[in-house]
């Protein structure tokens, strides 16, 4: 089953990337959709038939989604800042990982 799972995840990943390749927008459209976290929860429910573990994997999720929009924030200001793929990748790492961290001290 682990095979199956790896393949429909993969495929779903190289399609939004070969959709990205024609056009950047409908590539973003298809990763802006939830569909890793369906499929996460799709495969955790498989797994573990256990509503009460998925119900708060969607609420982590649900808190969890608007800090990891900072991973964004320096490839919208790279037009001004010119700063290469890695740092502005560095950059998006570090925020996101920064807000999720204060995120949890929120939830608990």
């Amino acid at each position: 089953m682990l095979v199956v799972k790896v393949l429909i995840s993969v495929a779903v990943l190289l399609a939004a990337v070969e959709i990205a390749k024609r056009s950047p927008f409908w590539g973003a459209v298809v990763i802006a959709l939830p569909l890793t976290s369906m499929l996460a929860m799709a495969w955790l429910y498989w797994d573990t038939r256990d509503m009460g573990r998925v119900s708060a994997f969607a609420r982590d999720i649900f808190f969890l989604v608007p800090p990891s929009l900072l991973f964004f924030l320096p490839f919208v200001f790279e037009p001004r800042s010119h700063w290469p793929f890695w740092l502005n990748f560095a950059a998006g790492v570090a925020l996101t990982a920064c807000a999720m961290l204060g995120m949890r001290f929120v939830l608990k």
